[in-house]
C-alpha cells in the first residue's frame, strides 16, 4: 500500500482531506468547503498543488489532526469548517501545549491581522476549538520533504527513532497503525541488523535498477531474516526512497519502505524536537510480500531487490561499521546489545586475470558481449544423483551478465548521474 498518495482537487490544486466513509473515501476541501465541487486526482497530475498547513500555510504539514467538524457564527451566518486539520510542526507546538493564543498570534502574524481585525477573531475562535477539540493526531506520510544525506553511524539512532514513535500514543497509517502489529514490528527491528549501502554501490543501484527484471522474494534472496538498510540518498524511479525495512510475516515479509526528512525542513530551533520525537524516516510504502511473490526494479520497493540481488550475485561485500563510542555505551547504559550495523560496498575486482579470447576457428566463435545486462531469472535442469544422472528443476534469480569493469547497458531512459542529488533524465537509442 503506498502510503505517500496525495490527492488534489484538480479546479483549486488544493490538497485534499481524506475522509473514510466505510465504504471508500470521501474528498474534501481543507479548512472549508470550497466554491465549486471537489474533483480528486492524484496530485502528480496536477502542476503547483498547494499542500501547506491549514493554520499558517506557510511550512510543509507534520501532523493530522482530528476533531469534530467546527461551526463559528459571524455576523448571522454560520461557517462550518472542516474537522481534520493537517499542521506543521511550529504550529503543532502551540497545540501541543494547549496555547491558541500563541497560535493565534503565530498565524496572524503572518497575515498581517491585528488582534482588533474582524479575521483576527475568527481566527481566535478557530483555533480555539482545534485546540480544545482535538482528539487525536497522525503521522502525515504525504510531505514531500527534502531528503537527509544518511550515514553508517546514524543508522542506530534512527532505527531506535522510528521504534520509539511505533511504541508511542501517536497514531500511523491504517497499514500500520494496529497496536498489536506496531509492537511486534518494534520488536522485530530492535533486534534487526542494519545494513548501510556505500554511495558506489548505491549509483550501481539507481542505473541498473529500472530495468531490473522480476524477481522471487525468498528466504535465500533475502539477506537476513529481518533488517533495516539504507542509502545515502534516495533511489528508486522517483527518488524517494530512503531505506526499507524487512521482517518476517504470516507467509512472508512485512516490507514498509520510508523517505527521509532533510535538515533543511523545519527552522533550526524546531530540528532538534523533530529528531527526538519522530527522527529521520517516515514510511511511505508497506506491503506483505509473500514467499515467491517477484517483484521488479519499477516497484516502489525495487531498488531493495535490486540490492538484494547485486549482492547475492557477490557483486557487493559487506563489512562491519566503526561506531561511535557515545553510541556502543548508550546502548551498555541501558543494557542493549551493541547495535550491529554493516557497510555494503562494491567487491573489489577479481586481480585474477581473465581467460583470453580464441582465435578464429578456434574453440567456441561466440563472442562475448561488450557490456553487462541483466538476464531474466529462469529455471534451469540441474545434474545430480549418481552418475549426475537425475535432473531437477532449479530456479536461477535474475542477474547482470558479463566481466567486471564492462559498462553497463542501460534501457532507452538514462539518468544522467553528475552532481549528487541530479535527477535529470535524457533519452537515448541503444
Amino acid at each position: 500500500m503506498n502510503l505517500a498518495t496525495l490527492t488534489a482537487c484538480a479546479t483549486c490544486r488544493l490538497a485534499l482531506t481524506e475522509h473514510p466513509d466505510g465504504h471508500g473515501t470521501i474528498y474534501r476541501h481543507p479548512v472549508t468547503e470550497g466554491r465549486h465541487a471537489v474533483v480528486p486526482v492524484d496530485a502528480d497530475q496536477v502542476n503547483g498543488v498547494f499542500d501547506r498547513c491549514h493554520t499558517c500555510t506557510s511550512a510543509p504539514s507534520v501532523w493530522k489532526y482530528h476533531t469534530s467538524l467546527i461551526q463559528i457564527a459571524v455576523l448571522a451566518a454560520v461557517e462550518t469548517y472542516n474537522d481534520q486539520w493537517h499542521v506543521c510542526y511550529r504550529c503543532a507546538q502551540f497545540i501541543e501545549a494547549d496555547d491558541s493564543e500563541g497560535l493565534t498570534a503565530h498565524c496572524a502574524a503572518r497575515m498581517q491581522w491585528l488582534p482588533h481585525h474582524h479575521e483576527y477573531a475568527v481566527l481566535r475562535a478557530l483555533h480555539r476549538g482545534i485546540v480544545l477539540g482535538r482528539e487525536s493526531r497522525t503521522l502525515l506520510t504525504t510531505t514531500d520533504w527534502p531528503p537527509a544525506r544518511l550515514t553508517a553511524d546514524m543508522l542506530p539512532k534512527i532505527r531506535d527513532r522510528f521504534t520509539g514513535l511505533l511504541r508511542g500514543p501517536m497514531h500511523m497509517p491504517p497499514a500500520i497503525n494496529d497496536p498489536d502489529h506496531r509492537r511486534a514490528l518494534a520488536d522485530q527491528l530492535d533486534l534487526a541488523p542494519m545494513y548501510w549501502i556505500n554511495q558506489d554501490f548505491t549509483d550501481m543501484v539507481n542505473e541498473v535498477g529500472d530495468d531490473q527484471p522480476p524477481a522471487a522474494v525468498t528466504d535465500d534472496l533475502a539477506a537476513t531474516p529481518a533488517g533495516l538498510l539504507a542509502w545515502p540518498e534516495p533511489v528508486g524511479d522517483t527518488r524517494q526512497l530512503a531505506a526499507v525495512s524487512w521482517t518476517p510475516h504470516a507467509d512472508g515479509w512485512q516490507l514498509i519502505g520510508y523517505r527521509s526528512i532533510g535538515g533543511t525542513a523545519l527552522d533550526d530551533d524546531l530540528m532538534p524536537a523533530l529528531r527526538h520525537e519522530i527522527g529521520w524516516l517516515v514510511p511511505i510504502h508497506a506491503e506483505h510480500v509473500p514467499r515467491g511473490a517477484k517483484l521488479d526494479g519499477r516497484h516502489p520497493l525495487g531498488p531493495l531487490v535490486t540490492t538484494w540481488l547485486l549482492i547475492r550475485q557477490q557483486l557487493a561485500e559487506a563489512v562491519p561499521a566503526k561506531l561511535p563510542k557515545a553510541t556502543t555505551r548508550a546502548y551498555q547504559r541501558h543494557r542493549r546489545p551493541a547495535p550491529e550495523v554493516r557497510i555494503v560496498r562494491i567487491a573489489p575486482r577479481s586481480t585474477t586475470a581473465a581467460p583470453q579470447r580464441g582465435k578464429a576457428g578456434e574453440g567456441s566463435t561466440r563472442a562475448k558481449p561488450d557490456h553487462r545486462y541483466w538476464v531474466s531469472g529462469h529455471d534451469r535442469q540441474q545434474p545430480y544423483g549418481p552418475g549426475r544422472s537425475l535432473r531437477r528443476t532449479i530456479e536461477i534469480a535474475p542477474f547482470l551478465k558479463g566481466d567486471e569493469g564492462l559498462p553497463i547497458k542501460l534501457s532507452t531512459t538514462v539518468r544522467a548521474l553528475g552532481s549528487r542529488g541530479d535527477d535529470r533524465t535524457r533519452r537515448t537509442d541503444q
